[in-house]
C-alpha cells in the first residue's frame, strides 16, 4: 500500500521583506512560514509543499509575475494573499481567514469521490 502524504501546514511568502516572515512566525507559529524570492522558485517549491495560503509581495504584482504563482496556488487549492490589495494591518486577520478557506477547500475536495 503506498502511505498518504500529508505535508505540514504552512504559509508561502512570495518576494516578500524578511520582517513579514518573522511576523508571521510570531502571530502563526503553528504553521510552517516559508518565505522564496520570487515566482519560478514559488511555483516549484509549491507543488512539494502545498501551502495553504500564499502571501505575493507588492513588488510581484507590479511585475506581473504574480499570474504564474496564483494559478499554481489555486491548482494545489491554497488562498492568495496580495499585499498589493491587504493593508498590512489587515494581513494577519486575512491570512487567518484564507487559511481557514484553504482548510475547508481541501477538505471538500478530498470528501468528493472518484
Amino acid at each position: 500500500m503506498t502511505p498518504l502524504f500529508y505535508p505540514a501546514a504552512s504559509i508561502m511568502l512570495v518576494g516578500c521583506e524578511p520582517d513579514l516572515a518573522a511576523a508571521c512566525l510570531s502571530a502563526f507559529p503553528e504553521l510552517l512560514v516559508l518565505s522564496v524570492a520570487h515566482a519560478p522558485a514559488a511555483v516549484e517549491r509549491m507543488l512539494v509543499t502545498r501551502p495553504l495560503v500564499v502571501v505575493v509581495s507588492d513588488d510581484l504584482t507590479r511585475s506581473k509575475e504574480d499570474r504564474l504563482v496564483i494559478e499554481c496556488a489555486r491548482d494545489i487549492r491554497a488562498e492568495v494573499v496580495r499585499l498589493a490589495i491587504v493593508a498590512r494591518a489587515d494581513l494577519h486577520p486575512s491570512i487567518r481567514a484564507s487559511i481557514l478557506i484553504a482548510e475547508r477547500n481541501r477538505e471538500e475536495t478530498a470528501r468528493r469521490p472518484g
